[in-house]
């Protein structure tokens, strides 16, 4: 700590935030309680993924894509290989679609649910973290199902999936819809009305439309600001344009609205989710993937660029090749570095309190700020 003035000082902290401890510097200049200033600094833990790519083969890379977020690792690998099979100029058959978009959606719910554990956590509460983590639990355990693995999955390969869903599991997947509503309004339920909660998260770190589109903030850190942006419907990929969603949107712009849109945007998920696992059910006959050998990807020389609605945000993955085994240049968008740099202009005002709040509320996970 360092004495500024009399009543000024410049701390470091941090929050009680999956990855941020030792990652990420937060350094605050305070005047009593309140925040004057606000300065986050990235890049102690930068592992160069980027570059990474321009030495492996397209097969290769396609595993370390999972590590990039790996609470939401399902859009980063779609967002790979949507580019790289754009250059290859193949079709996804529809079932891969299918299956792409449920598991998608799944992770879309446990990443929210994951987040909504360590926010109830950071703001004191308890209770709600077993909720939650119980219900991602679930998830995790279809995944296991489907995939061999919990977190990180391999599922995804250039033309489709490794395998079919089979029925029990499809099975499975409906009768945890079932439970999942009513286990749900339980955990919505305890945070609700509670006026502890509101009083912590109502007008607190508020993001106008005119401060986020600035720091090209996306996802639901945007559409709390009342600005309606998701790009299943601006931009619609696989078979999202077949499917029947809305967009939930809310105009406060603070740490509630946050909350409250990503619980709404769970219910829409999971009604994803029945959609898909019901038109599988009905075509359990046609391809999952395309006749490729996945260690010789060549992809003709060109450039492009691929977008996927994480739960953070819109995530692109820009592409050059030149026509041989391994690409020439990759570049990630990620959602969570904005967010990160968003933090200097909203903290300030806030008071020190307040701070572990606010920035729980925009879900960042450091692993693809700082890639």
């Amino acid at each position: 700590m360092k004495n500024i003035t009399h009543n000024k000082t410049i701390i470091n902290t941090n929050i009680n935030y999956p990855s941020t401890h030792g990652i990420l510097r937060f350094s605050a200049e305070l005047e009593g309680e309140k925040i004057i200033k606000f300065a986050p600094e990235l890049g102690y833990t930068h592992r160069g993924l980027e570059k990474a790519a321009q030495n492996r083969l397209f097969s290769q890379y396609l595993l370390m894509t999972e590590k990039i977020d790996y609470l939401a690792d399902f859009f980063y690998t779609q967002a790979y290989l949507s580019a790289t099979e754009e250059l290859l100029e193949i079709e996804l058959p529809k079932n891969a679609q299918y299956i792409r978009v449920l598991t998608m959606e799944l992770n879309r719910i446990s990443s929210h649910l994951a987040w909504l554990g360590h926010f109830m956590q950071n703001l004191g509460a308890s209770v709600p973290v077993f909720y939650a983590f119980n219900l991602r639990n679930e998830i995790l355990n279809i995944f296991e199902k489907i995939t061999g693995s919990r977190i990180t999955h391999n599922y995804y390969i250039f033309g489709g999936v490794r395998n079919k869903i089979s029925n029990d599991v499809l099975n499975d997947i409906l009768d945890f819809i079932k439970n999942f509503n009513q286990k749900f309004k339980i955990l919505n339920g305890v945070m609700a009305e509670n006026p502890i909660f509101l009083d912590r998260t109502k007008g607190i770190g508020v993001i106008t439309t005119e401060i986020a589109l600035p720091y090209s903030i996306t996802g639901v850190n945007l559409r709390a600001s009342g600005l309606a942006l998701d790009f299943r419907k601006e931009k619609p990929y696989l078979v999202y344009d077949e499917l029947e969603f809305s967009i939930p949107t809310a105009f406060e712009g603070d740490c509630h609205s946050r909350y409250k849109l990503r619980m709404d945007e769970i219910e829409i998920s999971l009604n994803l989710v029945k959609q898909c696992t019901e038109w599988l059910l009905a075509n359990q006959n046609g391809e999952i993937s395309l006749n490729i050998n996945q260690a010789e990807i060549k992809p003709k020389a060109g450039r492009t660029a691929s977008w996927t609605e994480s739960p953070r945000g819109l995530i692109m993955c820009h592409l050059i090749t030149d026509g041989g085994k391994k690409p020439k240049r990759l570049k990630w968008r990620t959602p969570s570095f904005y967010a990160v740099q968003l933090l200097e202009k909203i903290a300030a005002d806030c008071t020190l309190s307040d701070l572990s709040t606010l920035i729980s509320s925009l879900d960042i996970v450091l692993a693809e700020a700082d890639r």
